[in-house]
């Protein structure tokens, strides 16, 4: 499988596009560790690999849209991801893009049963 290749101007942004979700979030909510990435490189779909420049793991949707924010204003892909468990390799990230993880969002706040 062939992957868009990165955009170099955002991987050369990282430090500031990290340090500004980390301004966002609470400090357990970024994940930039190489290490700890490698977690996120894929889903249940494992032939494809690719770290992504961050993920974030916001628990409410004030820090969902916050993160959005920076990610629009940086112009950096942002990727959506449950659990991590699809075989279809929909929460696959490229190495530009920041994961947002929804694993913290565990509250129902609201069913609207007319417009799901």
């Amino acid at each position: 499988m062939e992957m868009p290749l990165p955009d170099a101007a955002i991987l050369s942004a990282r430090a500031r596009i990290t340090a500004r979700l980390r301004s966002a979030l609470p400090g357990d909510a970024v994940i930039d560790d190489a290490l700890a990435l490698r977690v996120y490189e894929c889903d249940a779909l494992t032939a494809y690999r690719c770290a992504p420049l961050a993920v974030v793991l916001p628990r409410s949707t004030a820090e969902v849209a916050a993160v959005l924010r920076i990610c629009h204003e940086e112009g950096v892909p942002v990727v959506p991801r449950g659990s991590g468990t699809s075989l279809a390799g929909g929460a696959m990230p490229s190495a530009d893009s920041v994961i947002l993880g929804v694993a913290r969002m565990t509250a129902v706040l609201e069913t609207d049963y007319d417009n799901r």
